[in-house]
């Protein structure tokens, strides 16, 4: 039960993770993934085991014998596998939902920078408040785009706060990144990579 930007970071061993944005995406297409599978168990996972409450019910209503969670989520699971000195099943980090962004739980890096391509898990929300895309970062990448995920949102973080507000205010159009937020996956590489080749 983990949107894209969660299980891109980490998740369980041969864990079906969808190609979502939402929970409510999640719960219908995960039914779908496991439709010919109703009688076997199905084990959930999730953050901190809330979203598993509900996506129980839900496999439940659509005729899953065997569904069981995994209590307290992510977040017990690393507490009592670092208890107990075992060898966790989770890999890379568990995505949380403070300033943190996430949570190591193995060494492992899965995924990669959005704008480079290089091993990397640290997601951030562009530096552009009028944007905010949540994606993932090399310090590389960071400090080549201020924090920012295309150098459109760069130009107009280096704005001043008052011509910022203004086009947050939509007094002036201007061909930004602002339609674009933490849930929408636009190909950084690829708006670089036409963004170079137009220069």
């Amino acid at each position: 039960m983990r949107n894209h930007y969660e299980s891109e970071v980490g998740h369980f061993e041969g864990a079906i993770c969808p190609e979502v944005d939402t929970f409510r995406e999640e719960l219908e297409k995960s039914v779908e993934m496991v439709a010919d599978k109703k009688e076997n168990k199905i084990l959930l996972y999730c953050t901190g085991g809330i979203r598993c409450e509900k996506a129980s019910a839900w496999f439940r209503h659509h005729g899953f014998s065997d569904v069981n969670q995994l209590h307290g989520g992510i977040i017990q699971y690393a507490r009592e596998v670092k208890e107990q000195g075992l060898t966790p099943k989770f890999i890379g980090k568990n995505f949380v939902f403070d300033e943190r962004l996430g949570e190591r739980i193995t060494e492992d890096i899965i995924s990669e920078c959005h704008q480079c391509g290089a091993p990397c898990d640290d997601h951030v929300n562009c530096a552009n408040d009028d944007c905010h895309l949540l994606f993932i970062q090399c310090t590389s990448c960071g400090e080549k785009f201020d924090n920012c995920c295309t150098p459109a949102c760069q130009e107009i973080f280096h704005l001043p706060i008052e011509e910022q507000r203004r086009l947050r205010k939509g007094k002036i159009k201007q061909d930004t990144l602002s339609v674009y937020r933490s849930r929408l996956r636009p190909d950084l590489r690829k708006i670089l990579r036409e963004g170079l080749e137009k220069a």
